[in-house]
């Protein structure tokens, strides 16, 4: 037998091997955490892009730590915190790299989240517009940081094919 948790959706009993999916309480806090899908990536994906992830956790707990990641990567490179090692430097623009091209899509989908939060108050409505508005803003940055590796990255293979 299958029981809902209180907002929560299905928790299963222990005499049942089955999972209800027909569950009232898709606003759940913790987003399918009992469900048996979520180790795959493909599903989680897919709720991430359509916006099917609550908010508060595409922004707090994918969108800032890797926007994060992409600052101290850029940062460093930027600084020159690994120029003296190269397999420093070569990670630390590897991170920047990944972190540049994943950003646009962490910004769509916290679009697509700010798009389906509620907005019945009028700080609802401003939290939307600020995770919009931070979306936008760093997506750009991103490809702005992909064009500059792709500028860096012919620089380099010209002047490697200019030596011979």
């Amino acid at each position: 037998a299958t029981n809902t948790g209180r907002n929560c959706g299905p928790i299963r009993s222990a005499e049942s091997s089955s999972w209800s999916t027909t569950s009232p309480a898709a606003h759940c806090l913790l987003p399918d955490l009992l469900y048996p899908n979520l180790l795959d990536p493909m599903t989680f994906l897919k709720k991430l892009m359509t916006g099917q992830v609550a908010l508060w956790c595409t922004f707090w707990l994918i969108g800032i730590p890797l926007a994060v990641l992409w600052d101290v990567s850029g940062a460093c490179t930027v600084v020159g915190c690994g120029i003296s090692d190269t397999t420093a430097g070569t990670l630390l623009l590897a991170l920047f790299a990944i972190s540049s091209v994943a950003i646009p899509f962490v910004s769509f989908a916290i679009w697509r989240s700010s798009s389906r939060y509620p907005q019945k108050t009028w700080w609802r409505t401003g939290l939307a517009l600020a995770a919009k508005l931070c979306a936008v803003f760093s997506g750009l940055l991103a490809l702005t940081g992909l064009a500059v590796l792709g500028y860096i990255a012919f620089v380099m293979i010209y002047a490697s094919f200019d030596r011979f």
